[in-house]
C-alpha cells in the first residue's frame, strides 16, 4: 500500500507539472504555427526532431542508467562521469551537423543555418539531462516537476515576447538556445538545494567515463533505436515528402504527445519505483494494476481524440492545418499499443533484459521504415500515420510475446527448483 501511495503521489505531482508543460507546449506550437509559414513550421519541426535525435544519441542511455542505479542504491558518484561522456558526444554530434547540414535535401540556407546553431543546445542539454536524472533517481519528483514546469513557462514567455510574425527559424534557434541554457542553470540550482555537497567530488576520471560508456552501451542502443523509431516518420516526410506534409503530421503528433501526459507522468514515477522495489512482494500487483489503469485511460482518450480531432486542429492550429484531422484520428489509436510498449519497456530495463528489447525495437523500426517508404509517396502524411500505427501494434505484440515467454521460463524454473528441493528433503 505504501508503494502504491508513493507512486500515486509522485504521479500526481508529475501529472500536474506535465499538464502545465503540455499547455505551454500547445501555446508555443500554436504561436509558431501562426507566426511561421507552413513551410517554416515544417522546417522548425525537422530541426527540432534532428536535435531531439541528437540529444538521445549524446545522452547515450546514461539518463536511464543513472535513474536505475540511483534508485537502487542512492549512489550519485556516476553523475560527473555521465556529464563528461555526454559533453564529449555532444561536441562530436555538433561537428557532424556542421559538416553534413549543407548536403541535406529539401533544406533552405536559413534552415541549414538554424540547424547548425540549434545543435549547440546539446551542451546545456547535457547538464539538464544529468540534473534531472539525479532528481528522478532519488524520486524527488516535486523538484523535478517544478523544474519542468518552470522550463515550459520560460519557453512560452520567450517565444511570445521575442518572436514575432515574419521572423525566421534562425531567430527562433537563437531563442531556443538561450532557453535551453537557462533550463540547465535552473536544474543545477535545484540539484544543489536537494543534495547536500552535490558539487563536491566532481573531478575528471576518464577511466570512470570509459566504464560508464561500456555500462550504458546496451541502454544507449535501445534509446537510439527508440528515438529513430519515433522520429523516422517525420524525417522521411521531410526527405521524400514535403514541408507541408511534415507540418501536418507534426501537428497531429504534438496533440498525441499532449494526450500521453498522464501516461508519461505515471511511467516516470513507475520506473525508479520498479528499480527500488524489486524485492517487495506487493510490487507486482501494484505495477500490474497501474498498467491496467493506464490502458483504460488510453481507451477513453482514443474515443475523445477521434471525435474531437477537427475542433482541436481548428482551434489550436488554424484552417491551414485541416489536413491534420484524419492524421490525428489515425494516430489516436496508437495510444493503445503505446501503453503496452512503454510499460513493458520499463519492465525489461529493470530486469536487465536489454537484448530482448533491442530485438523488438529493431524489427519495429525496420517495419516502419519499409511501410513509410511505400506509403508516404502514395498517401503523404496519411501514409505515415498508418505506417506508425501498424509498427506500434507489431511492437506491442512482440513485447507481449517476449514477456509471456520470459514468465513461462521463470515459472518452469521455479517448479524445477521446488522439485529438486522435494527430492532432497524426501530421498528415496
Amino acid at each position: 500500500m505504501r508503494l502504491f501511495t508513493r507512486i500515486l503521489g509522485n504521479s500526481l505531482w508529475l501529472f500536474g507539472a506535465r499538464v502545465g508543460a503540455q499547455v505551454c507546449a500547445v501555446i508555443v506550437t500554436s504561436l509558431l504555427a501562426r507566426r511561421l509559414s507552413v513551410e517554416g513550421f515544417g522546417e522548425y519541426s525537422f530541426i527540432a526532431a534532428a536535435i531531439l535525435i541528437g540529444n538521445v544519441l549524446t545522452t547515450f542511455g546514461s539518463d536511464m542508467y543513472l535513474i536505475r542505479e540511483i534508485a537502487a542504491g542512492n549512489e550519485l558518484s556516476r553523475i560527473f562521469p555521465a556529464l563528461i561522456l555526454q559533453l564529449i558526444l555532444a561536441c562530436l554530434f555538433i561537428g557532424v551537423v556542421a559538416w553534413i547540414a549543407p548536403y541535406l535535401p529539401n533544406q533552405t540556407p536559413e534552415s541549414t543555418a538554424a540547424l547548425r546553431l540549434y545543435s549547440l543546445a546539446l551542451i546545456p542539454l547535457a547538464f539538464f539531462t544529468v540534473f534531472t536524472s539525479a532528481l528522478r533517481g532519488a524520486q524527488k519528483m516535486r523538484g523535478y516537476s517544478w523544474l519542468n514546469l518552470a522550463f515550459a513557462v520560460l519557453q512560452v514567455a520567450v517565444i511570445s515576447l521575442f518572436f514575432q510574425r515574419g521572423e525566421g527559424v534562425v531567430t527562433l534557434a537563437y531563442l531556443l538556445l538561450g532557453i535551453q541554457t537557462a533550463g540547465a542553470v535552473l536544474g543545477g540550482i535545484l540539484c544543489a538545494s536537494n543534495f547536500p555537497d552535490f558539487w563536491k567530488g566532481w573531478h575528471v576520471s576518464m577511466d570512470r567515463v570509459r566504464e560508464l560508456f561500456v555500462a550504458c552501451l546496451p541502454i544507449a542502443l535501445i534509446a537510439i533505436l527508440g528515438i529513430v523509431y519515433q522520429k523516422s516518420s517525420l524525417t522521411m516526410l521531410t526527405l521524400i515528402g514535403s514541408a507541408s506534409m511534415t507540418a501536418w503530421f507534426s501537428t497531429a503528433a504534438r496533440v498525441i504527445e499532449a494526450a500521453r501526459l498522464g501516461h508519461v507522468a505515471a511511467l516516470t514515477a513507475l520506473y525508479p519505483a520498479m528499480a527500488n522495489a524489486r524485492e517487495n512482494k506487493s510490487s507486482p500487483g501494484v505495477f500490474n494494476f497501474s498498467w491496467a489503469l493506464l490502458f483504460v485511460i488510453a481507451g477513453g482518450t482514443v474515443v475523445l481524440l477521434f471525435f474531437l480531432a477537427e475542433p482541436i486542429v481548428r482551434v489550436f492550429f488554424g484552417l491551414a492545418y485541416q489536413p491534420s484531422v484524419p492524421v490525428l484520428r489515425i494516430l489516436s489509436f496508437t495510444l493503445l499499443p503505446y501503453t503496452v510498449n512503454s510499460f513493458l519497456s520499463l519492465v525489461f530495463l529493470v530486469e536487465h533484459r536489454e537484448r530482448a528489447l533491442m530485438r523488438v525495437l529493431f524489427v519495429s523500426l525496420m517495419t516502419l521504415l519499409l511501410l513509410n517508404a511505400g506509403l508516404i509517396p502514395r498517401a503523404g502524411s496519411l501514409g505515415a500515420s498508418w505506417s506508425f500505427l501498424a509498427a506500434e501494434t507489431l511492437q506491442a505484440c512482440l513485447l507481449l510475446f517476449e514477456w509471456k515467454i520470459n514468465r513461462l521460463r521463470a515459472s518452469q524454473a521455479v517448479r524445477a527448483s521446488r522439485g529438486v528441493a522435494n527430492e532432497l528433503s524426501h530421498p528415496s
